[in-house]
């Protein structure tokens, strides 16, 4: 049963989290003609917390390389979950974690690229 409980919390934060890419995808046009000008972009964090209203600036080219892997997030320090992530590398001002076991599924199939 544990196990359940589990898979049900991976999947959920995976949601979460996909919901937020989400947001930041729709945004990205605007982001890219701020960033001609200041190198950089504010997004979302894609943390797997629902409460979250934080924000955290990137480069264009460090948003992309997180968005061409389904499974990775960008999130700011304090907001990993290790119980549905582990982190892939730390940057300025964010890290970039990658889902797990099935969140790491639910991760690629709610792609908004479509990079299943």
């Amino acid at each position: 049963m544990e196990t359940d409980s589990q898979d049900g919390r991976q999947i959920g934060a995976a949601r979460n989290q996909s919901l937020f890419r989400a947001v930041n995808e729709q945004i990205k046009d605007m982001n890219e003609a701020v960033a001609t000008f200041t190198r950089s972009f504010a997004i979302s964090c894609e943390c797997a917390d629902t409460n979250c209203i934080d924000t955290l600036e990137l480069s264009p080219e460090e948003y992309e390389a997180i968005r061409a892997e389904p499974r990775q997030f960008a999130v700011l320090p304090g907001h990993v979950y290790p119980d549905v992530e582990t982190v892939v590398r730390e940057s300025k001002g964010f890290i970039v974690v990658e889902k797990i076991a099935q969140a790491a599924v639910m991760a690629e199939v709610l792609d908004p690229r479509g990079s299943v």
